[in-house]
């Protein structure tokens, strides 16, 4: 963008930023963020002089924070569906007690993460991850937040960012 004569280069901040879980948008997202880190397999060998090193394993793995909402009462909402995909059904089977032991297994959520840029899709990573920590504080005078931290499994389906 072109201002009196000189180039104006965008910034971005909060408001530009959209969690998707299981491609729906989600309501009341208070902040995310993510991080990569790549791993490296050394290669020197005795007779060398300097070390040598070739890629290794890549992992992928964020935060996201939430505010708990309810579209309408007893609807849920995304902080219910993350907890759910945590700790598994929430009625047990008629066969199962509480207290026992066993439940579902945690189940993999689809998150995408988005800089909206004014391009056609914006700058985004989408990935499949299990959440590996849920946190959710309650306190008089406050809104309810839930803290999400979460590992990707496997490569990234898309990165534009």
């Amino acid at each position: 963008t072109q201002c009196l004569g000189f180039w104006v280069v965008p910034f971005y901040s909060g408001q530009h930023g959209q969690l998707k879980i299981a491609d729906a948008a989600a309501v009341k997202v208070k902040s995310f963020g993510f991080s990569t880190s790549q791993a490296v397999l050394d290669t020197t060998s005795l007779e060398d002089t300097d070390r040598t090193i070739i890629p290794g394993i890549r992992s992928f793995s964020g935060t996201a924070r939430l505010a708990y909402h309810q579209a309408s009462a007893g609807s849920g909402g995304d902080v219910t569906t993350l907890l759910q995909k945590v700790m598994g059904t929430t009625s047990f089977p008629t066969s199962v007690s509480a207290g026992d032991g066993t439940n579902d297994v945690a189940t993999e959520v689809t998150f995408e993460l988005k800089i909206v840029d004014g391009s056609s899709n914006g700058r985004r990573v989408k990935f499949s991850a299990f959440i590996t920590s849920f946190n959710m504080n309650v306190a008089t005078g406050e809104v309810i937040e839930a803290d999400v931290s979460f590992e990707a499994n496997g490569a990234p389906m898309i990165v534009d960012m």
